[in-house]
């Protein structure tokens, strides 16, 4: 059950605190990692973001966030929901060779079919969050333009900044969540005033969009947390992945993703890199060992940045370490299927954050 008492860790930070979040693409793994930092910025005290937003998987923990759940819930939710079960399956095969190739192929064709329908993930966050979130945002693709979705309508967004106003009502929250989340080839892309939508994460503000945030709403980067997944192939060693990226583009030519440039701590966006292991992108039905691994990572990774930040400090900062220690533990002596789920859910729970 979620704790009733939500005011175990409660805000310590000042009110006024001037932040925006930002979660980034990664599937399932962002799902986890996102809510675990989401979590470990509830600890720290910040009880608010001006505006709240992601793409991809960092669409769904935000949603939740702007919607109004709390933080403790958003992690019951992630850790405790089969999201398997929110899938159509069209097609047994499997879908880890198309995403494996997704960018190369993004630009070449414009598939509409994929190897799942979504209608469930979107009533499953419409049960949440009915309406739109005055300060929620997200973003899908449509060819080369990226389309924004808000509380004040859509837009698009071409490579060389223009802008055009497509509907001054914001969309269904179910639906532009689908759209963000649409991996080419994986999941069926998503039909909206007469086009189809897909994965928000392959736009040219690239995976984790902070240049969204902060081109449409004018705020500055060092005002920004951004949760950022990388761009782990199913999970390939960190050796290989040089290799691929200089493989990449004499495989898709002509026809490479253009993605804007990753968020860099050198430009002040208070940047959380999650070292996520334990789960792939597509993993939708990892049981909760593998669950815990991910969140665990954007909540114990999320500490220090939010330390040198100076979002985090004294006796709070003192618990989230202990916290960190005490996990560390559990991963190296826990050997039984569940153990490291349960020790992990009891660990967080006795701190007020499960």
């Amino acid at each position: 059950m979620i704790s009733e008492d939500k005011g175990v860790a409660s805000s310590v930070a000042p009110p006024s605190l001037d932040l925006n979040i930002v979660c980034g693409a990664g599937g399932t793994r962002s799902v986890l990692a996102c809510t675990g930092s989401v979590l470990a910025c509830h600890f720290a005290g910040i009880s608010r973001f001006n505006l709240i937003g992601g793409a991809s998987g960092g669409a769904i923990p935000t949603v939740l966030l702007a919607g109004g759940v709390h933080p403790v819930q958003i992690a019951h939710l992630t850790v405790e929901t089969d999201f398997s079960s929110l899938l159509d399956r069209r097609c047994f095969l499997t879908p880890r060779l198309p995403y494996m190739l997704r960018h190369p192929l993004y630009h070449i064709f414009r598939p509409r079919q994929g190897f799942y329908g979504s209608e469930r993930v979107g009533q499953f966050i419409e049960q949440y969050v009915p309406t739109w979130p005055k300060n929620y945002w997200t973003v899908a693709v449509v060819g080369e333009s990226e389309w924004l979705f808000t509380a004040d309508g859509v837009f698009q967004y071409q490579y060389d900044g223009s802008r055009r106003r497509l509907s001054d009502q914001p969309a269904p929250v179910g639906l532009a969540v689908r759209a963000t989340s649409a991996i080419p080839f994986v999941f069926q892309a998503i039909p909206y005033l007469g086009t189809y939508l897909s994965d928000g994460g392959l736009s040219f503000d690239g995976r984790t969009p902070v240049r969204t945030v902060e081109r449409h709403f004018g705020t500055k980067a060092e005002s920004i947390v951004a949760v950022d997944l990388g761009d782990n192939l199913l999970g390939l060693p960190a050796f290989l992945r040089p290799l691929l990226n200089l493989l990449w583009p004499l495989l898709c030519g002509p026809h490479c993703p253009l993605e804007g440039k990753t968020p860099l701590g050198s430009e002040g966006t208070i940047l959380i890199q999650p070292n996520v292991t334990g789960v792939s992108s597509l993993e939708f039905s990892a049981p909760p060992d593998q669950k815990w691994r991910p969140l665990m990572a954007g909540f114990v990774d999320a500490l220090p940045v939010l330390e040198k930040a100076g979002l985090l400090g004294g006796s709070r900062l003192d618990e989230g370490r202990s916290i960190t220690s005490d996990y560390q533990k559990i991963v190296a002596s826990s050997s039984r299927d569940g153990e490291l789920a349960t020790r992990t859910a009891t660990l967080m729970a006795s701190h007020g954050l499960y």
